[in-house]
């Protein structure tokens, strides 16, 4: 085996043979190096070369650009793709909406021209460092394959775990009654402040406010960042008002925290949108993320740094909901009027009880919880 295939492989995609050059020349001591010059030369490297680590792209290029290969990488269906560390290289014609589109799209890092060698070799061996790190978490036991969906940087669950045990959330639900609560939390203009203070600092924001986040949810609750600044909540046997107000506890707790750059202190907000479905609905997970987001985007067009929510069930949205020990109370002193719109409410949690006497009563009761779970949460 000669001394190249022993190196981690990177990538250099530049359509300027003289930077392709210099990239090798600093790095070629330590990494395998390998060249293309424009995106669809990469991709088909990339497809047909397993052992790549690490890409650094250019984004102005011919046939493709960096934003079509960043796309074409974390589209693929290929798990290897969409977590493959890609870093720009951004020019003096790149501003900072340029670094903010690639940031959407899925890059991991940015190095700008003209580089340093130092600043060059740095962030080859930290992403290569974490290329290697989850592609042994991939090749492990499936014992361990949930701690291969977890986010490195905040140590909560990862996109891949989140969407899995989500739906497997929902199906239980749906078999056996009962409701739950989406949550979908972005931090406030973090592009920029990624772009202006760099990953470190970035990183640092993204790992304390994950420590936040696990100290406010239960432990049943699932919890996961699902991007680069986005994270999510599955909340099960949880009232829409009260969902609301963890969400507005979160969202105070992050702004009254003073972030650490140096000598001066960043402040960050958060954008919250929860989102309440139907449990007769028939969208996949996937599906009411979509409209989860929806909302979320509202909110943000707004200035951000709010929490909205959203119900399909009747009656479900009102500032409060009684619980069913209170419900009993109100109807024994005839107090109808204070059950006004919380019947939907009530009925989701007598569900999973309704459902058990319609399986031992027979069809007779089995039919009536049916037609009243159309009529009460269509």
């Amino acid at each position: 085996m000669s001394e190249a295939t022993t190196k981690p492989r990177i990538l250099a995609v530049d359509d300027s043979r003289v930077m392709r050059i210099a990239i090798r020349k600093i790095l070629g001591k330590d990494y395998d190096v390998i060249e293309a010059e424009h995106g669809e030369d990469a991709w088909t490297l990339l497809t047909n070369d397993p052992t790549i680590n690490v890409v650094f792209t250019d984004l102005n290029m011919p046939y493709l650009d960096g934003y079509g290969l960043l796309d074409r990488m974390r589209e693929s269906e290929d798990a290897r793709f969409q977590d493959m560390p890609v870093i720009i290289i951004t020019g003096k014609e790149d501003d900072d909406q340029a670094k903010q589109t690639a940031l959407d799209r899925g890059a991991s890092d940015f190095i700008s021209k003209p580089f340093e060698s130092i600043q060059l070799i740095a962030r080859a061996k930290a992403h290569v460092k974490f290329k290697e790190t989850t592609s042994k978490l991939t090749d492990v036991s499936e014992k361990l394959e949930r701690q291969a969906a977890v986010d490195e940087i905040t140590g909560l669950g990862g996109q891949r775990y989140f969407c899995k045990a989500a739906e497997e959330g929902l199906a239980y639900i749906r078999r056996n009654g009962g409701q739950y609560v989406l949550v979908r939390m972005d931090i406030d203009d973090f592009n920029q402040i990624f772009i202006k203070n760099g990953k470190n600092v970035a990183d640092g924001i993204l790992k304390s406010i994950g420590k936040h986040l696990i100290k406010q949810v239960r432990q049943e609750d699932m919890l996961a960042r699902v991007g680069l600044a986005k994270f999510a909540m599955f909340l099960r046997d949880t009232p829409l008002n009260q969902a609301t107000q963890l969400a507005e506890r979160v969202r105070k707790t992050i702004e009254t925290v003073n972030f650490k750059v140096g000598n001066d202190s960043i402040k960050i907000t958060v954008s919250i949108a929860l989102y309440e479905p139907s449990p007769s609905g028939e969208d996949d997970i996937k599906a009411q993320m979509a409209k989860a987001e929806k909302y979320l985007e509202a909110v943000q067009k707004k200035g951000g740094n709010q929490v909205v929510s959203h119900s399909e069930l009747k009656g479900a949205d009102v500032p409060e909901q009684v619980n069913l020990e209170t419900a009993l109370k109100h109807l024994q002193h005839d107090e109808m009027e204070k059950l006004s719109g919380q019947i939907p409410a009530l009925f989701v949690r007598m569900l999973p009880l309704l459902e058990y006497m319609g399986n031992q009563f027979g069809k007779e009761v089995k039919d009536l919880v049916e037609k009243l779970k159309v009529s009460l949460t269509k």
